[in-house]
């Protein structure tokens, strides 16, 4: 009975993991108060004018694109994304979510008011295969008035496996001692 106790035990303190949550994105909402690691093909600048959390965003004119790339990340380890976008016309927005160097999708989001919107893209991630970069557009042709996107708070939260600190066999003998 008591090699079926021990054994079972060794078996569970070598197995177990537990998923911690973490953040993906280096520097998500922009508070270091830079754009790295974020790039731009554009004028994306950090702004401080009406953030929509803590001190910063990044703020663009014009149909431009801000990014990051990560280490690439299973989609089924990936339990949220989203980013909140505000844009004065109440225009639109493309978000690339890259599995490659050149195999994207696109999910376009349409913003319905002036102020700071959510969206969660979590269910537009596809069923398998590695996140890798995402890359979130800018727009022009709006309206009358400046065409300018402000985006903060991007966030894609993924589930880290890590091992239960394992025991050595003598300090489990001496459990059933």
């Amino acid at each position: 009975m008591r090699l079926a106790i021990f054994s079972l035990v060794w078996l569970l303190v070598f197995t177990v993991a537990y998923g911690a949550q973490v953040e993906r994105l280096d520097n998500p909402g922009f508070e270091d108060g830079v754009l790295t690691p974020w790039t731009t093909n554009g004028n994306w600048a950090i702004d401080t004018t009406d953030p929509h959390t803590g001190t910063y965003c990044a703020s663009n004119e014009g149909n431009n694109y801000i990014e990051q790339a990560f280490d690439p990340t299973d989609v089924n380890d990936i339990s949220l994304l989203t980013l909140w976008m505000k844009q004065p016309e109440a225009a639109i927005t493309a978000v690339y979510l890259y599995y490659g160097p050149s195999d994207n999708d696109v999910v376009m989001n349409d913003l319905v008011g002036t102020d700071w919107e959510e969206f969660d893209m979590t269910g537009d991630l596809r069923g398998t295969g590695d996140l890798e970069k995402i890359r979130i557009w800018g727009y022009s042709g709006g309206g009358p008035d400046p065409d300018i996107s402000y985006v903060d708070d991007v966030s894609i939260i993924y589930e880290d496996y890590v091992g239960i600190e394992s025991a050595s066999l003598g300090s489990i003998k001496a459990t059933f001692k």
